[in-house]
């Protein structure tokens, strides 16, 4: 039949009859190099789709991190050598969404192990769109090796780098902060990121010890005085390095996040001021040295001057005529604002214009306050600017041109950039040496003779030299008399200065042990004393005897003051 010739025929095909010996060698030989052939294509396929897993990034939405190729960036240092920003590796944990079969699972696996996230956070992240959801920046080795043990599916671990910031807030306004990816966005981290970025360190002339000190004392006045913040700095007067700056409110840059707009900003660089009466120290310097008067002349200070529909008045009134000593350590406006008419508008102005007051500061940092310059430099401007109304300038520029006069006459733009021993020191010879022993004699008074307005501020030995200064704050087009800053300026040793120290503060209120007064003279100076007797020991300034001849050479002879010999030696 039919169909048993049909089974026949497919049973011959499923089991076809054994071929020969030699030709069945033959067929074995074929298919083992068949199969090794096919073997060798699929493990080849494997291999290359896992080295280009390896080598492919991870696509993201909305994050990007740091290459762990790339450079660290470099470290900032102090003037010592102390780390005040560093680059750290640590493990970033991330989620693929993709690659999450249950979302509501992992959530409630992850959430004891992500303390930054509750569990409902986690399940919304892990059904985001796109392929990558930052979870944690920070894991640590104990919670790493924790989420590894549950073996959960689209959930990875990524190694990558972090700034951090061992000193906290100290000198956080001079440092700045990065982004997320790395990048400087303020203060030295922005202005020097293209070199950090590069892997190369950068030394600042901050040093942290002062640093701390300086902070310490003026955070101790504002708290005292219910002050809104303040600021201070420390120059190096012969060399123009800054090694302190400080600006209160602060912010810790290791939670930059957590700060708020006030606490970012740096009142030393960035803000802009009138300045009130340490100007007057420039105006005395100029006065003296284009020849305008001299040590012997003096003023009549006894009738308040009519400007533009106002008084310009003194805070404690004086009868008749004093020299221009007596008008520095009174600090009388009257004084100083019949100075500047002596020495003319375009005179005075081309001295703040030398003085680095009238543009910018050159200091390394983008936070660089612009000055507000009058327009017209009338005898009215010239006038308030003696006593340091009119113009605007940041509390750095204000150190700095003061340092010239009341150092030794040279102006040396400031630096925020630790100076090499072999540097040369670019010098602007603004005032002569006359000139300047005058001036630092003068602040010398204002801290030790008994009508000084910055008695508190004298550190028996240290030979401390000032001014006091206070600034009416504008309001509504007009000066508010309840809210000041007040500042003082000082430098030490008076007889050789080494250190210019200005400290502001904001809006202090009276208390009943300064009996009501909000004045530099209660608020400011007592803390440049504290801050000079803790400093001078680091910075290899010893106590002197003034009384001794040789201590007192760098000084004029006794001048007089209220008809009276006055005295350089603490009283």
């Amino acid at each position: 039949m039919w169909y048993i010739k049909y089974v026949h025929f497919c049973l011959r095909f499923l089991w076809p009859a054994p071929p020969e010996p030699a030709k069945s060698r033959k067929i074995a030989g074929y298919r083992l190099i068949f199969s090794g052939f096919f073997m060798f294509l699929v493990f080849a396929a494997i291999g290359g789709q896992s080295i280009s897993l390896a080598l492919s990034k991870t696509e993201t939405s909305d994050y990007s991190y740091a290459d762990d190729t790339q450079k660290d960036r470099g470290t900032i240092l102090d003037r010592k050598g102390r780390i005040l920003a560093s680059t750290v590796p640590i493990n970033i944990l991330y989620a693929d969404p993709k690659h999450i079969f249950n979302p509501e699972e992992v959530a409630e696996a992850l959430a004891p192990l992500v303390p930054n996230l509750d569990k409902d956070s986690l399940k919304s992240l892990l059904t985001k769109k796109g392929r990558f959801v930052e979870l944690n920046r920070k894991l640590t080795p104990k919670r790493h090796a924790a989420i590894l043990q549950l073996g959960l599916p689209g959930i990875y671990v990524r190694p990558s780098t972090i700034r951090i910031y061992p000193q906290g807030a100290e000198a956080a306004h001079i440092i700045g902060a990065v982004d997320r990816d790395n990048k400087g966005i303020a203060g030295i981290e922005k202005s020097q990121d293209e070199k950090l970025a590069s892997g190369r360190n950068v030394t600042l002339s901050i040093d942290t010890g002062l640093q701390t000190i300086l902070r310490n004392a003026l955070k101790m006045q504002i708290t005292k005085f219910e002050a809104l913040g303040g600021a201070g700095v420390i120059l190096d007067i012969k060399t123009g390095e800054v090694i302190s700056a400080t600006s209160l409110p602060d912010f810790d840059p290791n939670h930059l996040m957590m700060s708020t707009d006030t606490a970012r900003f740096n009142q030393v660089t960035k803000g802009v001021y009138e300045m009130g009466s340490i100007f007057k120290v420039l105006n005395t310097a100029i006065a003296l040295e284009t020849g305008a008067l001299n040590m012997q002349d003096s003023i009549d200070v006894s009738q308040p001057i009519p400007v533009a529909g106002q008084l310009i008045n003194d805070y404690h009134p004086v009868k008749g005529s004093i020299g221009l000593a007596e008008i520095l350590v009174r600090s009388s406006n009257i004084g100083s604002a019949h100075i500047s008419q002596k020495i003319g508008p375009k005179t005075q102005k081309d001295y703040m214009e030398q003085l680095g007051l009238l543009s910018p500061s050159p200091l390394e940092i983008v936070e660089n306050g612009v000055p507000i310059v009058p327009e017209n430099w009338s005898n009215i401007t010239a006038m308030t600017v003696s006593y340091g109304y009119g113009i605007s300038v940041s509390m750095i520029q204000a150190a700095s041109a003061i340092a010239a006069a009341g150092g030794d006459g040279y102006y040396i733009a400031p630096t925020i950039l630790k100076r090499s021993p072999n540097q040369p020191i670019e010098k602007t010879r603004i005032f002569s040496t006359q000139t300047a022993k005058a001036v630092r004699s003068m602040m010398r008074l204002v801290v030790s003779d008994k009508i000084g307005t910055g008695n508190f501020a004298d550190a028996p030995g240290y030979l401390i030299g000032g001014k006091t200064g206070t600034a009416e704050k504008i309001l509504n087009k007009g000066f508010n008399r309840k809210a000041n800053r007040v500042s003082f300026v000082a430098t030490f040793p008076a007889n050789d200065p080494a250190y210019l120290i200005l400290m502001m503060v904001d809006e202090p209120v009276g208390q009943k042990h300064s009996y009501n007064y909000a004045t530099a003279g209660w608020v400011v100076a007592p803390a440049i004393r504290d801050v000079v007797t803790q400093i001078a020991p680091i910075l290899g300034v010893h106590p002197i005897d003034i009384t001794k001849p040789e201590n007192s050479q760098n000084l004029l002879p006794p001048i007089m003051l209220d008809g009276k010999e006055a005295v350089y030696a603490s009283f």
